[in-house]
């Protein structure tokens, strides 16, 4: 190798092992770190480091990408100078090949990850792309002009041949390989690196029940005999406990069914309300009528209610640890077509004198608030629920 390739190679290196240092804190402090500050790349939806930090797409076998990225420089910098080592001095005989073949790897790898940051999370980590396209210069730098891609990779595979004939190249090939799917393996099933990992498969857990007792803004028996209508606000605490309530009322009972209308507490999209209301009310309704479209109406409600989510950028950054479509989310949420929605609840909240909530209405039957849950069961049972057989 060169003394110029060499020194580019290693200023590049150089710059990808700092942007991947500086993704480590950004990972960090978007999953771990509590009420820690904006990173520097967070610049609005579009340019947001943290929000793609977020997301099940920033890991591989539960190790950050920025980690990764670390491994990937390092083994950069080792192929560039790997020459003079004595230990691998006569093994690693084309050190440019192995640069080439990997940079071009990584970059092409880099690509499908930009693709679904585009069209998938709908957010950019600028600094992420800055690190694809360091792959690539550090790949261009290394490529021995003149000899194609397949002879690039023929020498490799044949020097990788070569090396793992010593027997002493060989075992500790096979004791860094152990070492390496003993950390995958411990890292996949424990999650401790990706605690965003964890909250999704704990969300899909609790998910189950809606794969068959949930359609559109309907909870429970498909075929159910008694409906009851119920009228929430995503800030009322009330409405938080009668949803939890419901959840268990279509678990424990056969012929109950819940139609869950929003009906946001705030003036901002109910003009029948006298005072300003509740915050953020009308933007975690459109939300929820947002999700609805691509049928995650329930997982979408389980997320307002949480006491975590409050701004729509929260909102979006929960919703992103769902299998949801996020751009189509947001432009729903902003639609005319969701505000209409919200407009007919609140029209009909108000012709049926329907003024606070949690409000439950069967037939022509209406109960107001919540109290504890055997005495809403109680009422449940009452208005002629019956248990299922095998419950409990």
């Amino acid at each position: 190798m060169t003394k110029k390739k060499r020194i580019l190679i290693t200023i590049l290196a150089l710059i990808g092992l700092a942007l991947s240092v500086e993704l480590c804190f950004v990972y960090y402090n978007a999953n771990f770190a509590v009420n820690a500050k904006p990173s520097i790349c967070a610049i609005n939806d579009m340019f947001d480091c943290d929000g793609v930090a977020k997301t099940s797409y920033s890991q591989v076998f539960g190790i950050p990408l920025s980690i990764w990225g670390i491994i990937l420089y390092l083994l950069f910098l080792f192929m560039t100078y790997v020459d003079k080592i004595p230990f691998f001095k006569n093994i690693f005989k084309n050190p440019s090949s192995y640069i080439y073949i990997i940079g071009i790897i990584s970059f092409t790898l880099s690509m499908i990850l930009g693709c679904i940051s585009i069209f998938k999370i709908d957010s950019v980590c600028i600094f992420c792309f800055m690190t694809y396209f360091i792959n690539l210069l550090i790949a261009l730098s290394a490529k021995n002009w003149g000899s194609g891609v397949f002879f690039e990779l023929k020498t490799s595979f044949k020097d990788f041949i070569d090396a793992i004939k010593v027997p002493r190249y060989a075992f500790w090939l096979v004791m860094v390989m152990l070492l390496g799917a003993s950390v995958l393996v411990y890292t996949s099933l424990s999650n401790i690196l990706t605690p965003q990992i964890a909250k999704q498969n704990e969300m899909k857990k609790y998910f189950n029940l809606y794969d068959t007792m949930a359609q559109d803004n309907e909870l429970g028996s498909k075929d159910a005999d008694i409906v009851i209508h119920e009228y929430v606000d995503f800030n009322c605490h009330g409405c938080f406990l009668a949803n939890l309530y419901s959840h268990r009322i279509v678990e424990e009972f056969e012929n109950i069914k819940f139609i869950q209308h929003t009906l946001p507490l705030q003036k901002s999209c109910n003009k029948y309300m006298s005072h300003e209301g509740h915050d953020n009310s009308c933007i975690k309704a459109s939300y929820a009528l947002a999700a609805k479209k691509q049928n995650k109406y329930w997982q979408m409600a389980d997320i307002l209610f949480s006491e975590d989510v409050e701004t729509e950028k929260e909102i979006i950054e929960e919703a992103r640890l769902l299998d949801i479509d996020i751009k189509k989310l947001k432009e729903d949420a902003h639609g005319q077509e969701v505000k209409d929605e919200i407009n007919s609840v609140v029209e009909d909240a108000k012709v049926n004198d329907i003024t606070g909530t949690p409000t439950f209405v069967f037939g022509m039957k209406k109960f107001v608030g919540i109290n504890s849950f055997p005495e809403y069961r109680q009422q449940i049972i009452n208005l002629g629920g019956r248990e299922k057989q095998n419950h409990g």
